[in-house]
């Protein structure tokens, strides 16, 4: 069981179906939720007595425990690219989407809108790849 759960989130290698994509986004999507929702109850508490400003560029807990979650992210994504014959690398391809959101006009959430779409409906490459055993056929499907 715990192999299976620092496989899924921590390693890069291998591949997973869009079930297991989307099923895996949909829970660190949730997880972000509950760590922000919970990070806003511990940093924005009211400042009765404190006459000093606010903090404007201190790492806070919050920011931390955000920044450990993109790993689990990254995973799955690099996993999902894998599942459709296409290198890992790939994913820093979306460092640049701020920049061509910017370019064209539109919202940023859009186009990783997109991007997770497309992810999550393009069937993945047929039988083994390069990057490991097709995930269908180890579910038995």
């Amino acid at each position: 069981m715990l192999s299976t759960f620092t496989w899924y989130f921590l390693s890069p290698k291998g591949r997973v179906s869009r079930q297991e994509f989307g099923l895996g986004l949909f829970g660190l999507i949730l997880v972000d939720m509950l760590v922000v929702r919970i990070g806003f109850k511990f940093d924005s508490a009211p400042r009765y007595y404190d006459t000093r400003p606010p903090p404007g560029h201190d790492i806070s807990i919050l920011h931390l425990l955000l920044i450990a979650l993109l790993w689990p992210l990254v995973a799955i994504l690099v996993k999902r690219l894998h599942d459709l014959n296409v290198s890992g690398w790939w994913a820093l391809t979306i460092l640049g989407v701020p920049h061509l959101a910017s370019a064209l006009h539109v919202k940023y959430w859009v186009l990783y809108l997109a991007i997770v779409a497309t992810l999550g409906v393009l069937p993945g490459s047929r039988g083994d790849n390069r990057f490991g055993v097709d995930p269908l056929a180890r579910a038995g499907i």
